[in-house]
């Protein structure tokens, strides 16, 4: 499910949300294929120029990990308000090298 009805939506309204939500991934992971770098959600949403709120930019990177796609990355960007973001990347480009953050060991 890319559409989390949290507001009861019913019949066309909510067959439309479904639609736009489904529609915002198939961008935004499109996006991470044509930039093969790692992007923060306010990244994606200001280099896309969506015309959504940061939580349905952050709801689809959500799916897109759950499915495998991109994956989140230990590492991070200042976003809006001065706060740290992560990064995602393409999961073909993530490293199963990295450090873990609980461990001082490398992961296979």
């Amino acid at each position: 499910m890319t559409f989390y009805n949290t507001i009861e939506e019913t019949g066309e309204e909510l067959a439309d949300s479904h639609s736009k939500a489904k529609t915002q991934e198939e961008k935004i992971y499109a996006y991470f294929l044509n930039c093969n770098q790692p992007l923060s959600p306010t990244m994606v949403l200001e280099q896309l120029g969506l015309n959504c709120p940061l939580t349905s930019v952050r709801r689809a990177m959500t799916n897109l990990t759950i499915g495998g796609k991109i994956v989140k990355t230990d590492e991070y960007v200042k976003g809006n308000y001065g706060k740290h973001e992560h990064l995602w990347e393409l999961n073909e480009l993530h490293s199963p090298f990295r450090l873990d953050k609980h461990d001082s060991h490398r992961s296979n």
